[in-house]
């Protein structure tokens, strides 16, 4: 098969070149515009108790998330002066009459205290919005101006803008980190092929594969949401796997022409038949490893999954069909443009790697506990891994949401952004006395969930209809709910919007307030205390980030063990039809679990600890995205099992060749050492760039992944391998006889000969 895509790839290489140039304006109009498409958010776990609890709410009660919150200051004076109380309310009535508005609350109608601060200078709006993301940006824009409540001066917070700025800004660092990319590969390359002719062959695929990642994620976001997050990943992916899939086929293609003995179309061949068929097997292991994400519901790893598997695949068909046919085309010019300046590599067995790897072998247990031992140090603080996801303080400082929320956060009665939401659901109307009697029963058990348990944090305010209006005698608030609506209507039209925003039909919500952020252990008991109660005729519901964060934790627990396994069992079998052996893929995937692990531990003692956060320019969170650990996973195990594979499959042709595991590990790496680093090196540029992400989500993931793969293809793959591979000797190569048969019948021994 591979020969025949090498063929056609030389014979049709004008054609190819035309049909991608053709291309290339489909591909910068979805690059383009991919961003309005994208969604944010996504961690929620679909049919969660908290995720109904929400829809629900949002549903009957059109109360939802807190969308946007409009903050009103007043320079002078207070937000209750005549003139301020005026311009609200005009404000407000504006704001009303816009289709995309839900509900709305604020102080001025309901007078709940938690709305206002206690010197009265700010007050807000909260505003819940129908439609997709995409719908809310455009009624953000409309809604803004509509807020003026001149003297009072307005900031917004909110889900709503902090969305914005995060598109905008995700925009803006994928710019920066291409600018930062591209210059310093094309550098490295100059310096690692010595050549501009062939420098420019990486550089051009990567290009390529870039603006066909951000297509493919246009594509994808016409079937169903794509988080905006998949962006960052999906063009470092792209961009990535392409120079580095380039630099193998391209090496091995001068490798063929120095024969002396091929023509042009032969090397081609030759290439796409060992080194093609090479990279369509990293191709497959990677996108392997990122199925695993599909265990998870969540929109935003199944995006991932998908934009990542649709990168992976777009970037190998552009590695087997692109890149021969622009090799046809140069042919032996490959080396041309030469650069005077470039280092000369010694391989073989005179050259560093060959003589690494014959002292590490010389001293196999010393080095073995010299690396392992640091490499599980790195490794500890993962231990002490604190998950959360995203809240605005992932902005930059400077962003107008994040100064608006960080207010809101600061200088209101309890944290106004994540509230506990409980939703009570009764027979009947929520409003009868006989349901009133219940509900009030519930709102003072909220009120002192906290009392003799010193773990719980004692709730700040407890909203709802029953603290909505203080010091109000018992009877004559349930006359007042009880009251029918048509009579509200026409004698007080404020206590009917009070009542509004709490209950509706046979539902009734509270919403408490902590002085803890909703991450913190105190908050989440209080989360847990309340849904252990029991209430006759009452079906408690608990939500907000708090109750998302438990339930999304917890899906991640049920659901990663089922990923780990599906992806060490897909490269177990892979590793097996390669080399026939059933303890290297073992050995292979303990190797690559080191790195990642120590890569955790790095992330957690940076981000989480909050070291270096003036150098990395980033606010510590004192917390670590929930889902990064399974992205690096499942991206990184894919990435270490190509080089894992390219220096065993030539490890075992020397074996085979002499019967000696000492001179064919050396010999091994003598012959792929320098190729991996480059490859490394490159990929670690690439993933580097976009850890300059001002979005500290992405800034950790990538600088991460950039260390993960930096210590597989330098200590793993120099030092831990060779002594690993000394002390097993012939256990290497080792199958049970029925397994061995097996695999001379089926295997892919040749797939790694290049």
């Amino acid at each position: 098969m591979f020969e025949t895509i090498g063929k056609f790839s030389y014979r049709h290489r004008v054609a190819i070149l035309i049909v991608y140039g053709l291309l290339l304006p489909a591909l910068v109009w979805g690059a383009a515009t991919v961003f309005p498409r994208l969604k944010g958010g996504g961690f929620e776990v679909p049919g969660s108790e908290s995720y109904t609890t929400f829809t629900t709410l949002e549903r009957e009660i059109k109360v939802g998330g807190a969308d946007i919150l409009a903050l009103w200051s007043a320079p002078s004076g207070t937000v209750d002066d005549i003139e301020a109380y005026s311009a609200a309310f005009e404000a407000i009535a504006r704001v009303e009459k816009d289709p995309s508005v839900v509900s709305h609350v604020s102080w001025y109608e309901t007078g709940a205290s938690q709305l206002i601060t206690k010197d009265k200078t700010r007050t807000f709006l909260l505003i819940t919005l129908r439609g997709d993301e995409h719908e809310r940006f455009k009624a953000i824009k409309r809604l803004e101006p509509l807020l003026t409540a001149a003297p009072m001066t307005l900031q917004l917070g909110g889900v709503v803008p902090v969305a914005e700025s995060v598109q905008r800004i995700i925009a803006d660092d994928l710019v920066r980190a291409e600018s930062v990319a591209l210059p310093v590969t094309a550098v490295l390359l100059l310096l690692i092929f010595g050549s501009g002719a062939s420098a420019s062959l990486p550089l051009i695929l990567g290009v390529m594969a870039l603006l066909m990642s951000l297509t493919g994620l246009r594509v994808l976001s016409e079937f169903g949401p794509v988080s905006i997050f998949s962006v960052n990943l999906a063009s470092l992916l792209g961009l990535g796997l392409a120079i580095d899939y380039s630099l193998f086929l391209v090496s091995r293609f001068r490798e063929e022409l120095l024969q002396g003995d091929v023509d042009v179309e032969q090397a081609v061949v030759r290439t796409v038949m060992t080194t093609g068929r090479a990279v369509a097997f990293s191709g497959i292991t990677v996108a392997a490893s990122l199925l695993g994400l599909f265990f998870f519901p969540q929109m935003f790893l199944q995006t991932m999954a998908k934009g990542g598997i649709h990168v992976v695949d777009g970037t190998v068909i552009l590695a087997l069909t692109l890149l021969p046919a622009l090799m046809g085309v140069i042919g032996s010019r490959i080396d041309a443009l030469k650069v005077p300046f470039a280092p000369k590599f010694e391989d073989g067995d005179e050259g560093f790697w060959f003589k690494t790897a014959t002292v590490v072998m010389k001293y196999p247990k010393l080095v073995a506990l010299a690396v392992l031992v640091p490499l599980v140090i790195v490794g500890l603080p993962f231990a002490r891994f604190d998950p959360g996801f995203p809240d605005y303080r992932i902005l930059p400082r400077g962003e107008p949401a994040f100064i608006a929320n960080e207010i809101l956060d600061r200088e209101f009665d309890g944290d106004q952004l994540t509230p506990i939401d409980v939703m009570a659901v009764v027979k009947g109307d929520a409003l009868s006395l006989e349901n009133l009697e219940r509900l009030q029963k519930l709102s003072d058990i909220l009120e002192h969930i906290a009392d003799n348990r010193p773990d719980l944090t004692k709730p700040k305010i407890v909203s709802g209809l029953f603290t909505l209006i203080p010091g109000v005698d018992r009877d004559a608030l349930f006359k007042k709910l009880s009251t029918p609506r048509a009579e509200l209507e026409k004698t007080d039209k404020t206590a009917l919007l009070g009542i509004d925003a709490f209950a509706a039909g046979s539902y009734m919500r509270f919403a408490i307030l902590l002085d803890h952020q909703y991450n913190r252990p105190e908050s989440l008991g209080v989360i847990h205390a309340i849904r252990a109660l029991e209430i006759e005729g009452v079906d408690i519901s608990v939500g907000g980030p708090g109750a998302y964060l438990i339930d999304l934790k917890q899906n991640l627990v049920d659901r990663s063990p089922w990923m780990v396994a599906t992806v060490i069992v897909v490269m177990f079998l892979v590793l097996f039809l390669v080399f026939g052996s059933v303890t290297l893929p073992i050995k292979a995937m303990v190797m690559n679990a080191l790195s990642i692990s120590a890569s955790f531990g790095a992330i957690v003692w940076v981000f989480q600890d909050g070291r270096f956060s003036d150098v990395l320019d980033y606010i510590p969170l004192g917390i670590s995205d929930c889902t990064a650990p399974l992205l690096m996973f499942s991206i990184v195990f894919g990435l270490s099992m190509d080089y894992e594979v390219l220096i065993l499959a030539r490890v075992q042709e020397e074996y085979k060749k002499t019967g000696d595991n000492d001179l064919a590990v050396s010999r091994g790496l003598a012959r792929t050492g320098r190729l991996i680093t480059s490859a490394a090196l490159l990929l670690v540029v690439v993933i580097g760039a976009f850890g300059t992400s001002h979005i500290i989500f992405m800034k950790s993931l990538g600088l991460g992944m950039a260390l993960a793969v930096l210590i597989d293809a330098t200590i793993i793959r120099a030092l831990l391998v060779p002594a690993a591979m000394k002390l097993m000797g012939d256990w290497n190569w080792w199958a049970p006889a029925p397994l061995k048969r097996l695999w001379a019948k089926v295997g892919l021994g040749d797939l790694g000969n290049h």
